[in-house]
């Protein structure tokens, strides 16, 4: 199999990979806006949208085994023609675009706001641009390996909120199902949509060493996820109860300043650096995607030539996130860039094996 850009995966490393590509600064705030919909059941509604991009996986996994060598922008222009193909492909990098430039400006403003007060926002999302553009262009195997050893902080991170959610009142739960089907179905469709970063898989498939251990890495993949978005969605309930999770913008760091451990003072900074590079994951593996996209779609050297579309996505990503004039806006928008995902990670790869399957049909009557 060709190396593209240097590199290949391990099923093991593209479990960290989805796992970093789904789970970041979203962790920060959800339980505030999913609770707003499904009140104490907002945890059920994440648990039972982990059905989503376990559809996603198992469409992309059936379409990868259909044509395994192939990349995405390959893929596209061999079922869909050149025109169509790369039209599908420019669309798919324009929602890598939209898509990161919410994501990193969310995690600007919480670093502004916690930890730089002083600092510009601009020189705060430009600093990120930068460490984007810079770990994306070692390649794929050190993508994996960087989504490996975070995985890691973010689960020292996690395993000490278990503090302040052991004080927790466990009446906050009940009743369950109190929210009723329409509570909770519309919670469950705003959660599908945290599931985003599982569509990367349509680039890294082709990077994979092992495909035939692809399905079962998303799916453990996915089972991470879900755990740590019921976890946190649980623990924000226990510790501020629902009237309590809508006074707080991000919630999820008020945990971390509740946790107390004697000769650490002032804990959630460091947990705050820990997430300056857990925050980027996103935007370093789905950039990656697109820009390893973009390099096939001009059928360029993806190893020579994957610098000058990661700057200049990265550069787009720049300039969007500093469109929106607040915090609220860029909220707002983070709904309509939500049902992208559905398009991207559904409706892109069912299309996608739909007309594999055709093409298959086409090249057996003409044999």
């Amino acid at each position: 199999m060709k190396d593209r850009n240097g590199s290949t995966i391990t099923s093991k490393q593209l479990i960290f990979i989805i796992v970093g590509s789904q789970v970041g600064i979203r962790l920060m705030y959800m339980p505030r806006v999913l609770t707003a919909i499904a009140r104490q059941d907002a945890w059920i509604a994440v648990l039972i949208a982990s059905i989503v991009p376990i559809i996603s996986l198992f469409l992309i996994d059936r379409l990868g085994k259909r044509l395994p060598e192939m990349g995405f922008a390959q893929m596209s222009q061999e079922l869909f023609g050149k025109f169509l193909g790369s039209i599908l492909i420019i669309v798919f990098i324009g929602y890598v675009i939209g898509y990161m430039s919410i994501i990193m400006r969310f995690f600007s403003e919480v670093t502004k706001l916690y930890l730089l007060p002083k600092t510009p926002l601009a020189v705060i999302l430009l600093m990120y641009v930068f460490l984007v553009v810079y770990v994306a262009n070692k390649g794929a195997r050190v993508i994996g390996r960087l989504n490996d050893l975070l995985f890691y902080l973010i689960l020292v991170t996690f395993l000490l909120l278990i503090i302040p959610a052991g004080q927790g009142d466990y009446t906050y739960l009940l009743p369950i199902g109190e929210a009723g089907l329409g509570g909770i179905a519309r919670g469950f469709v705003t959660a599908g949509y945290y599931y985003a970063g599982i569509e990367v898989l349509l680039v890294y498939y082709s990077l994979v060493n092992k495909k035939d251990e692809i399905f079962k890495a998303g799916l453990t993949a996915i089972a991470i996820t879900t755990a740590f978005y019921v976890s946190i969605v649980v623990i924000c309930e226990l510790v501020f109860g629902i009237s309590g999770l809508q006074k707080h913008l991000f919630p999820g760091f008020i945990l971390l300043k509740i946790v107390q451990i004697p000769i650490f003072e002032r804990l959630e900074f460091i947990f705050l650096f820990f997430w300056l590079g857990i925050g980027a994951r996103p935007a370093i593996n789905m950039c990656f995607a697109a820009s390893l996209a973009f390099t096939q779609l001009l059928k360029l050297d993806e190893k020579k030539y994957l610098i000058y579309p990661l700057i200049l996505i990265a550069v787009s990503i720049f300039i969007l996130a500093l469109l929106p004039s607040d915090i609220l806006v860029v909220f707002n928008l983070r709904t309509f860039s939500g049902y992208g995902f559905y398009l991207i990670g559904i409706i892109y790869p069912l299309l996608f094996l739909i007309m594999s399957i055709i093409h298959e049909e086409k090249v057996k009557q003409n044999a």
